[in-house]
């Protein structure tokens, strides 16, 4: 017999982000089930009164309410002491979006319409796609545990060099807050849902660029987001490929530009001749030894055989568990000299070189196991300055560490959202992962020092550590934080609403 949604409290209030690093004592903590059964409009109905019921209690109440998906940031942007923590990722319902759904001015495929709850994991989306629906994501993370709501509302940016960020492919936002507003939100200029179809969700439907702006990467600063339309599009593999090459001019020029044409490609990887431009570049450097090469990570888009067998167990062949490093950081806080040699191991460990590794999306990135005691970082920059800032970043780890950190540089273009860290046109997303070690926050924020003393633009990602100051935001998003803060302000006008959905670790430097 099929059951209706409910809202479970926990009897435990202690909450712990995935990646361990850090944790809180909730006020309360709530999970949303969606019951059982199909996904129809009287469930999504109930499922929203329930969230927007609660709402209401920590309003009332003056609590923080704090929406978490898959708790995959490392950042302080999701859980919050003594807020009331509701846990989405039980509510993991997806639908087809019927062809009678459609508003009269849809101009484009039904079929690639797919309706996701706030809980849905990326994972989850990629084989539900390929296995039944033989379509896929444009783009991703690269370890897809995050639920899409997550990854969307933090600017996640994926990694296609001609796509934004993960919340380029969302087309309505169902976004709950104060006052009992459930908002289905579209850009006027794309219509996707027809208002009859709107009603039967129970929400009002609302056509708003900057409205839709400021939903896509909210940071749980609007409400809660309780769904989301996203458009897939036809399934397709992935040819991948990873090789050495020089840090020299020639890699640099094809960073700076996009054009690969003049780097040395291996002769065993396959390029395809009608198509020589990659589908995803990535470059990855070795701090400690500066005259190893660097690795160079090629994907290039092929059709999908009707003979290719779906097989989740291939992301395992780029690279190495995650155990070594989490035993590791702790002990090279001690012995500093041992950090070279063993982050160097980690490098080769995790990056070994092959060649034309196909998959489909969902095959090459899917669900990662936890990477406890790591750290992270994103800046994105003008991808025509990304030699600049790398040498920087290379520079900075020279003077300040060493750290056992290793720096990865990938490229998207600009996303959409007010507060996307992903704005440049294309961006170069300069990730320094490495140990949570006290000298890796060290050099990562020497980095930041040496863009903000070169006056090289930069935005971070709000999922990662970001140490971010008033100044730094101001220099980032300019003219986009103010139409964020005018949105937030008309849609939540009280500061008793506003702090209903406020953020502790990032309201001095939003100033909201």
């Amino acid at each position: 017999m099929a059951t209706d949604p409910k809202l479970h409290r926990r009897s435990s209030n202690r909450w712990q982000n995935w990646h361990e690093t850090y944790a809180v004592d909730a006020g309360r903590r709530y999970e949303l089930h969606p019951g059982s059964g199909g996904l129809s409009p009287a469930k999504f109905r109930k499922s929203a009164e329930l969230v927007l019921d609660l709402i209401e209690e920590a309003k009332a109440e003056a609590k923080v309410l704090r929406a978490v998906g898959g708790t995959w940031s490392f950042s302080q942007v999701s859980g919050q002491q003594d807020a009331w923590i509701l846990d989405t990722t039980y509510a993991n319902r997806k639908a087809r979006l019927s062809a009678g759904a459609m508003d009269a001015g849809f101009a484009g495929d039904a079929d690639g319409l797919l309706l996701v709850q706030c809980g849905v994991s990326i994972f989850e989306i990629n084989r539900y796609l390929e296995k039944e629906r033989g379509r896929s994501l444009a783009t991703s993370g690269a370890s897809n545990g995050q639920t899409f709501v997550g990854a969307m509302s933090t600017g996640t940016h994926g990694s296609a060099i001609d796509h934004g960020g993960i919340q380029s492919q969302v087309v309505a936002i169902q976004l709950l807050s104060v006052g009992g507003q459930n908002l289905w939100i579209e850009r006027p200029s794309k219509p996707i849902a027809s208002a009859a179809f709107v009603q039967d969700f129970g929400a009002e439907l609302r056509r708003d660029d900057d409205l839709f702006d400021a939903a896509l990467v909210s940071l749980g600063l609007l409400g809660v987001v309780h769904s989301v339309v996203i458009e897939t599009r036809p399934i397709f593999l992935l040819s991948a490929s990873q090789f050495e090459h020089p840090y020299d001019d020639r890699l640099k020029q094809a960073m700076r530009t996009l054009d690969l044409a003049g780097i040395d490609i291996p002769p065993e990887v396959q390029v395809p001749a009608g198509n020589p431009r990659p589908y995803f570049f990535q470059v990855v450097v070795n701090p400690h030894k500066q005259d190893t090469p660097t690795r160079v990570k090629l994907m290039y888009e092929e059709p999908f055989p009707a003979t290719h067998q779906i097989d989740y167990r291939l992301q395992g062949k780029y690279g190495a568990g995650f155990d070594l490093p989490g035993l590791v950081g702790k002990f090279l806080d001690a012995v500093d000299p041992l950090t070279p040699l063993l982050t160097s191991k980690l490098f080769d460990m995790q990056l070994k070189l092959f060649a034309n590794e196909k998959g489909t999306w969902g095959e090459t990135f899917d669900f990662t196991t936890p990477r406890s005691q790591t750290a992270g970082a994103s800046l994105a920059v003008p991808a025509d300055r990304c030699i600049e800032a790398l040498d920087l970043a290379i520079e900075a780890h020279k003077q300040f560490g060493p750290a056992p950190i290793v720096f990865a540089c990938r490229f998207v273009q600009k996303s959409p959202g007010h507060l996307a860290f992903t704005r440049f046109e294309p961006s170069c997303v300069i990730d320094m992962d490495g140990l949570n070690s006290m000298n890796t926050h060290l050099v990562i924020e020497r980095v930041r020092s040496a863009l903000d003393a070169a006056g090289i633009e930069y935005a971070q990602h709000w999922g990662k550590f970001h140490d971010l100051t008033g100044g730094r935001l101001a220099a980032s998003y300019g003219g986009d934080l103010e139409r964020f803060r005018t949105v937030r302000s008309a849609l939540l006008p009280t500061p008793e609403d506003r702090r209903t959905f406020s953020l502790a670790a990032q309201e001095t430097v939003i100033g909201l």
